[in-house]
């Protein structure tokens, strides 16, 4: 596979990180119900169902041009994509059994923290040096929620970590895949498919049968994270690694409303103040591209004439 070109500016930044916010929503979604089921069924066993009922949803997509569009030039790197991405998902999922959703949330989303610096060592190009700026107030933000203390320093954390550098591995991957202009259906199939076939052995092995009110459940995890994935594809096509991994903050936002208003874990004081300087960090690196003249400039198309 041929290296792919310089990346390019932004097409449509302020698109990419509407959609984008939209796709983390989807992504909460899936992880609370993925919460729920923490003590009912193996890891395996969820992120095999999760995989299964996504490719299900994809394929009328990635089939309407026939068997022959699936290949692809670009295997290695989807195989990249595939491996770190369902990796980060089940040591998201195993943090999950070991922490709160909210910190293990935060901690999957780690991952713009890391995306810069794979993105250095991988395609050897710079990040600006507004979006170091908006990293770092990210990183004040959740050590903030976090509150770093020896009760966190445990196997949960370890797995949430893992699961942000995991991610951000995808993350770039899947930007790559994009700037060699690999549909969307093409690289969601592949997704799907490898992450059914990675886990298909040790769900087999550790096969917990669901209740009815459980398969419900379990087909929304597959759906939701089906609709996720598309709108983040999508999102990644109108605007760089660098600029929208770090709205992933905002799954921690999403998180902790979840946790208050469903599973009655109410907000404090740091959680609300870390919050803050999380959403600041993400609309400054906009801002400081942008270089605007005015407040109005600012949420102009970045290509408008």
């Amino acid at each position: 596979m041929s290296a792919p070109n310089p990346e390019p500016p932004p097409q449509n930044l302020l698109l990419g990180i509407g959609i984008s916010l939209i796709a983390y929503m989807f992504f909460v979604s899936v992880s609370s119900i993925v919460w729920t089921f923490r003590a009912q069924f193996p890891t395996a066993q969820i992120l095999f169902m999760q995989n299964v009922i996504s490719l299900i949803c994809i394929l009328p997509i990635a089939l309407r041009f026939g068997v022959k569009k699936l290949k692809t030039p670009c295997f290695s790197t989807h195989l990249m994509r595939d491996f770190f991405g369902v990796g980060s998902y089940f040591l998201y999922f195993l943090a999950i059994r070991n922490l709160n959703l909210v910190d293990a949330t935060t901690l999957n989303y780690t991952a713009p923290f890391f995306v810069p610096l794979i993105w250095w060592a991988w395609m050897k190009q710079s990040v600006g040096l507004h979006v170091w700026w908006s990293i770092l107030a990210g990183f004040l933000g959740v050590a903030i929620i976090l509150d770093p203390s020896h009760h966190i320093f445990q196997t949960g954390f370890v797995f949430g970590l893992c699961a942000g550098i995991a991610s951000a591995v995808s993350f770039c991957a899947l930007r790559i895949l994009n700037l060699n202009k690999e549909p969307m259906s093409r690289t969601l199939f592949y997704y799907f498919s490898c992450g059914t076939l990675f886990l298909l052995p040790f769900a087999w092995a550790l096969w917990v049968p669901p209740t009815p009110l459980q398969w419900i459940k379990t087909i929304w995890v597959g759906v939701g994270t089906a609709i996720a994935q598309v709108l983040l594809t999508v999102a990644y096509r109108f605007g760089t690694a660098s600029y929208l991994s770090p709205l992933g903050y905002t799954t921690v936002i999403y998180a902790a409303l979840v946790s208050w208003l469903l599973f009655d874990q109410p907000l404090t004081l740091r959680s609300l103040l870390g919050t803050a300087i999380i959403i600041v960090g993400g609309t400054v690196t906009y801002i400081l591209k942008k270089r605007p003249e005015s407040v109005a400039e600012t949420f102009k198309n970045p290509d408008a004439k």
